[in-house]
């Protein structure tokens, strides 16, 4: 079984607000399809949840009356973009199911407390593709919180103890510097020798939820488990499917060791 994580940039133009790449996640679906893979599908909140979280400052728990609207109108901005997402998919014949994350998951102080996760095991034994979405979720000290798709993964990860983790991103992976500057240079691997000279390089992304450096920085503490992880561009049609089957492709991996 096979952690599929689909960026929220990838699917959606973070410059416009409820945008959505219908093209590419027809496509997406269909390598997914292609690739015949057993998965669990998480995808980011994109121009979908991103603006909303940061408009009415979500991630720092419900201070004033106003924020209850933001939280109403992220979760259904949420549950709309997972509808495209498994749309897509059943388009191209995969048998995916949504499921809400706020409805199974809870947090305290920003980390996540609880994931029920019944429903997911059992539709992966019906054998459906479960798709989750980073979201707004209830927080027992400050209201509620975000919770990112990124830290799904991670728990998933530790529970269904998956052959791979796939993160499909709009970038070939983690660069050395930030992509758009002269001589950035893609990192083809990290491991338990560099990993602190990259993720000192990655600077940390101004959305709800962190960006690249959070991906990065779950991603590493997963490698400390022993899971080795990818992260492809998916934009590049094929990619997302030599990664699911585990072909060699253009990517970053993040090797499973042992990390100080």
């Amino acid at each position: 079984m096979i952690i599929l994580k689909l960026g929220g940039s990838l699917l959606t133009d973070k410059r416009r607000k409820f945008s959505f790449r219908a093209e590419v996640a027809r496509r997406v679906a269909r390598e997914i399809a292609e690739s015949g893979q057993r998965l669990v599908v998480v995808h980011g909140g994109g121009s979908f949840g991103h603006p909303l979280a940061v408009e009415y400052g979500l991630d720092k728990g419900i201070a004033e009356e106003k924020q209850l609207r933001g939280v109403a109108l992220t979760r259904q901005a949420m549950a709309r973009f997972n509808l495209l997402v498994v749309e897509a998919l059943l388009r191209e014949g995969v048998n995916a199911v949504g499921v809400q994350t706020s409805a199974i998951a809870l947090c305290e102080g920003r980390r996540l407390s609880r994931l029920e996760l019944g429903t997911v095991r059992g539709f992966l034994e019906l054998g459906l593709t479960p798709v989750l979405y980073g979201d707004v979720v209830l927080d027992s000290k400050q209201g509620v919180c975000i919770l990112s798709g990124d830290t799904l993964v991670a728990e998933l990860a530790r529970e269904f103890k998956p052959e791979r983790v796939v993160l499909a991103a709009d970038v070939d992976g983690v660069f050395d510097r930030p992509p758009s500057q002269e001589g950035a240079r893609l990192v083809r691997e990290v491991n338990p020798k560099n990993w602190e000279r990259v993720l000192g390089a990655v600077r940390r992304g101004e959305d709800a939820t962190g960006g690249m450096r959070r991906k990065l920085e779950e991603l590493i503490e997963l490698a400390r488990l022993g899971y080795s992880s990818v992260i492809v561009n998916a934009l590049v049609e094929g990619r997302l499917k030599k990664a699911l089957l585990g072909e060699e492709v253009k990517c970053t991996v993040v090797k499973g060791g042992d990390y100080p």
